[in-house]
């Protein structure tokens, strides 16, 4: 039985390949651990490889993220600000975000700019949804997004693109890559420059303005097989940009704030034999993001971390992972935070077995953190053939989210008191193949205690209030007279419980349709989206609103691919993100570009 887990953004990469792929051979989710395939894992997951990421056409992985079924994304105006990612209502802060294997994010926000590392150098996606502290410890509430950076195992010795667009968008990018026997190397470089759009609807002190956005990046990659037993891989990735915005509290005298990520990791794996296998990864992570004006500011967080993971194949059918982990992480900033260090250290098991008819898994992680103490957190999940096209699966697990340093020590705010968010997930799904249909539905429940917030009683940070995040997702996907259909629909009840108000920025209802086809020189692909009873500034519901996307390739040759697509074709004004009551970010009107990529 095959297990749908390609979203409805991946449908005109899938197209040219629904008469020869073979379907059968399973595809590894790193991510998941314990070597388990799409046709194993008991968790909803989604999977980009490089062709579903180039056929979406997408600016950058937020956008592409906000393809898949449960996930949605709010931004403060346009390209390049600051976004929030939500996996079934959880929030960036609830969500771990990885690369090649290492935790990135500000340690200070607590969580990870997706936005600011550059599409163009990923050449694979896995997110994998629901409580994963289990394996991954503090974070994992919502579930984990991992970046995979390419590493030069494509054909020929690179690439160039040109991109040209609305609002003077320019897109420049050039790849060399290389390889033999045992070996492979990619080094690539990438720049972006729009004008962008007006970030708020506020037209006095200066606000009424374009506010640009400008991003340079660079990547390399590498893997080494020393022999059949044992293997490195090597990635670093590096971004800088510039985001123009408005002051939404007076004058625009011309802020900016700019950002910059390092990321990079080391891992060597080593087989000791058929059925042993060990891995160790090296991590250096590096945030920093500054901002002009009257009060600038700057904060910069440097992390270091080391996982080192023994994989045993106990039999045919059953696999365990031990693993141990440490991150240490450093803070500098034009703000006087009294402690600017702290370290965690984790261990976890995962067991899961699979055969035919059912299969379980769980784990077990303990973390200790010097900042605010130790936590326990475990997942269970099984599934159940009922025939040999649907399977029922459950799941149950534990999560929780560490406090960030502006919480626990951020100058007359901070509150080292503080404890982590507590959650618990339930999640009940059937999947199968009916009638020439995959699909898939999923109903899920995440309560959250011990919130972080701030008290106005004390004017300090406080663990107040309980969240409840319910909902169902359902995934459908057919091929029909050469078009390959998708469609996907969330349904969603976020609230606070003390307040039963919904939380801000969560849409309760989404529906996704894409149909794409390809004609061998040439392909086709429609988007649509609606998304209803979003709400924002506590309580205050938002309009609906209707998307539809046109996108086309034709390849000239092998070497020279032509890409057009057109967002919001019909110019629909809608609404993400409230100020206040009387003004908002803005969101992009018609954006339509064009692509050249070159490859030699």
């Amino acid at each position: 039985m095959k297990k749908l887990l390609i979203s409805s953004a991946v449908c005109a990469a899938l197209q040219a390949n629904i008469a020869t792929a073979d379907d059968d051979i399973p595809e590894i989710v790193v991510t998941a651990k314990n070597n388990q395939s799409t046709d194993q894992l008991i968790s909803s997951a989604e999977v980009f490889d490089l062709a579903a990421i180039e056929a979406t056409q997408a600016d950058d992985i937020p956008a592409l993220l906000d393809s898949v079924a449960g996930i949605s994304f709010t931004d403060s105006g346009g390209r390049g600000t600051a976004t929030n990612i939500f996996i079934r209502g959880n929030s960036n802060s609830q969500i771990i975000v990885l690369i090649d294997g290492v935790r990135v994010g500000s340690a200070t926000l607590g969580a990870a700019a997706l936005n600011s590392y550059p599409i163009e150098a990923i050449e694979r996606i896995e997110i994998i949804k629901g409580p994963y502290s289990g394996l991954y410890g503090a974070d994992a509430v919502g579930g984990v997004v991992q970046l995979f950076t390419k590493k030069g195992n494509q054909e020929g010795f690179g690439s160039a693109n040109v991109t040209i667009g609305d609002d003077s968008l320019q897109e420049y990018s050039l790849a060399l890559h290389t390889s033999g026997d045992n070996y492979s190397v990619q080094v690539s470089a990438q720049t972006e420059e729009t004008d962008g759009i007006d970030r708020t609807s506020i037209v006095t002190g200066g606000n009424d303005d374009t506010d640009g956005f400008e991003e340079d990046a660079f990547s390399l990659g590498a893997q080494v097989s020393f022999s059949d037993k044992t293997e490195a891989n090597l990635s670093i990735l590096v971004s800088e940009n510039t985001v123009e915005f408005d002051n939404t509290f007076g004058e625009d005298p011309g802020l900016m704030t700019e950002n910059e990520t390092f990321s990079s990791a080391l891992n060597v794996t080593h087989n000791f034999s058929d059925s042993i296998r060990w891995s160790n990864t090296l991590g250096i992570n590096e945030d920093e993001s500054a901002t002009n004006g009257a009060f600038p500011s700057e904060f910069i967080t440097d992390r270091e971390s080391f996982g080192s993971e023994l994989g045993f194949n106990l039999n045919a059918n059953s696999f365990l992972t031990l693993g141990v982990d440490y991150y240490e992480e450093e803070i500098e900033s034009t703000n006087d935070f009294p402690v600017t260090e702290r370290d965690n250290t984790g261990a976890f098991a995962q067991y899961s077995f699979h055969s035919d008819s059912y299969s379980v898994s769980g784990s077990l992680r303990y973390d200790d953190n010097s900042a605010y103490g130790t936590d326990t957190n475990v997942s269970l999940a099984g599934a159940l053939s009922l025939s040999e096209s649907v399977r029922l699966s459950a799941s149950f697990g534990t999560a929780f989210v560490a406090p960030s340093f502006n919480f626990l020590f951020f100058p007359f705010f901070g509150n080292p008191d503080l404890v982590p968010e507590e959650s618990e997930s339930f999640e009940v799904s059937l999947d199968g193949n009916s009638g020439g249909f995959d699909w898939r539905v999923s109903a899920y429940r995440t309560d959250v205690e011990n919130l972080f917030s701030f008290d106005p009683s004390t004017f300090l940070a406080e663990n107040i209030g309980e969240a409840e995040l319910e909902g169902v997702e359902l995934t459908v996907e057919k091929s029909w007279a050469q078009w390959l259909i998708s469609f996907n629909a969330d349904f969603l009840s976020a609230t606070n419980v003390d307040t039963g108000i919904e939380l801000d920025d969560r849409a309760e209802q989404t529906f996704r349709l894409s149909a794409s086809r390809d004609w061998g020189k040439y392909s086709l692909r429609f988007d649509l989206k609606n998304e209803s009873d979003r709400f924002d500034a506590g309580g205050t519901e938002l309009s609906s609103y209707t998307l539809f996307d046109v996108s086309a390739t034709y390849n000239f040759s092998d070497a020279v691919k032509l890409s057009a697509n057109i967002d919001n074709l019909f110019d629909e004004d809608f609404t993400l993100n409230l100020i206040g009551a009387s003004d908002r970010f803005n969101t992009e009107g018609r954006q339509a570009k064009v692509n050249l990529r070159v490859s030699f």
